[in-house]
Parts: C-alpha cells; sequence; structure tokens
C-alpha cells in the first residue's frame, strides 16, 4: 500500500510540474504587454488595427496587471485565441501607465439609425457623414462607407474587435432622442438567430419607421457580441446597422 501511495504521489507531483511549467512558459510568452494569437497567427487578408485595453476602464477584460488573461473570436470559420497581460510596470507603448495593453485585430462596424428620431449622446461613436478612426487604438482611418454622406444628427458609427461586443474595445453606445418617444434602446431584426441586415436596410431607406420598428426584436448592449447570427460565435459580424426603438409616451 505504501509502495501504491508513493507511486499516485510521484504521478501528482508530475502532474503539478507539467500544469506549473506549462502555466510558466506561457507567461514568458505573453512576457510584453500585447495581446497575441497562438503562435503569433493571425488571420490571412484581414486588415489588423490596434486596440487599447487599460486595466482600470475594460469591464470585458479588466484582471489584475501582472495576471494572464484571454479572449476568442471567429475569422471566416477559424478561432483565435488572444493571450496576454496588462502591463505592471508602467511602459506601456503609448500610455506608458501601468494596467495597460494592446491587441492587433480586425474589427467590426457598427453603424446606428435613429430611426426617425435624433442622436443625443454619441457615446464613442462618430457622427454621421464623418470618417471612422480607431480612437481606442492608434488612430488609423477605418473602412466605414455606410457612414458617407449621412446626416450627423440622425446617424453614427463606431467599432470594436471582430465579431466581439463594443465593450471588449471600452467603446459606449449613443443614446437617441424623439419628441413624444421614450427611447428603448438600439436594435436590429433576427429571424431564428439571424440577422436581417438588407431587409431593415431597405425599409430605413424608404423611412418606412412604422414598419420597421414592428420588426426589432433584439435589443444590442454594450456587452452584446456583434454577429451574423445570434446563436452561434463562428458567424461574426464585419459589419451591423442598429436602429433606435422607441416607445410612445401617452399623456
Amino acid at each position: 500500500m505504501e509502495r501504491i501511495g508513493s507511486i499516485w504521489t510521484m504521478i501528482v507531483r508530475y502532474l503539478l510540474l507539467v500544469m506549473f511549467g506549462g502555466v510558466i512558459v506561457w507567461a514568458c510568452n505573453s512576457a510584453g504587454i500585447s495581446v497575441y494569437a497562438d503562435d503569433g497567427e493571425t488571420p490571412d487578408g484581414a486588415e489588423l488595427i490596434r486596440f487599447d485595453f487599460h486595466k482600470s476602464v475594460n469591464q470585458e477584460v479588466g484582471i489584475p496587471a501582472g495576471i494572464p488573461g484571454f479572449f476568442t473570436y471567429f475569422y471566416e470559420g477559424k478561432e483565435y485565441h488572444y493571450g496576454f497581460r496588462f502591463d505592471r510596470n508602467g511602459t506601456g507603448p503609448e500610455t506608458e501607465k501601468f494596467g495597460t495593453a494592446y491587441v492587433w485585430a480586425p474589427y467590426t462596424v457598427i453603424y446606428y439609425d435613429a430611426a426617425g428620431g435624433e442622436i443625443e449622446n454619441y457615446g464613442t461613436a462618430t457622427a454621421g457623414g464623418r470618417r471612422l478612426f480607431a480612437t481606442r487604438g492608434n488612430g488609423e482611418e477605418l473602412e466605414a462607407g455606410q457612414n458617407k454622406g449621412k446626416n450627423k444628427r440622425k446617424f453614427a458609427a463606431d467599432y470594436t474587435v471582430y465579431g466581439q461586443s463594443l465593450r471588449l474595445s471600452e467603446g459606449c453606445m449613443p443614446t437617441a432622442v424623439k419628441d413624444g418617444y421614450r427611447f428603448e434602446g438600439w436594435y436590429a431584426w433576427t429571424d431564428a438567430g439571424v440577422v436581417q441586415e438588407k431587409e431593415l436596410a431597405e425599409l430605413a431607406k424608404q423611412e418606412q419607421y412604422g414598419t420597421l420598428e414592428d420588426e426589432l426584436n433584439e435589443k444590442y448592449m454594450e456587452q452584446t457580441k456583434l454577429l451574423e447570427n445570434r446563436e452561434s460565435e463562428r458567424y461574426p459580424a464585419s459589419s451591423i446597422t442598429l436602429y433606435a426603438k422607441w416607445d410612445k409616451i401617452w399623456e
């Protein structure tokens, strides 16, 4: 029995050593504050921009400085795992502050349509008709063609990590106002989980906001992941349009 006990002790010690060694290797590989994909791999052909993370702000990955963290996204059906840790030495590449990290990743553009109302507070979004830049990263101009020529009071655009929530990129949604109505939030129309972009875009183009609003059935918040199919993270959206939903105030 003593021999069996000693064998089990050796096995447990070996497993602990392997596990601990794996953590050490992983931590050493992530010693820098940048976020990286497995084996340094990034999606082929994808336009990458830099996203800056701040431990004191980020509600999605705001782990303690120096502690390894991660997030995952899909690109063209392939899964990419990003490991990182927030800087604990105050040597961030841009801000040179304690608790910073950054990631190079593809992005999703979020368009906002006030649907008969007006944008009241833009949050981190850019007003309609203006060029969109990576303001929470390296400042690069982003491709946001649907924002061109739009009314600045009725439309807006923002961005985040590909298929991820706005909250991950430390973004904030705008708010909207409309006389005689209460703003209910930002919505899309989904059918069996699939976002019906083209159908809503056609209704919005014709300003059929009453019909459009009847179809809005999925509320989006800052923590909602931006997907073509809400039922699977394997189908991220490269862009998505969200519409203001209104509740009439009866006096």
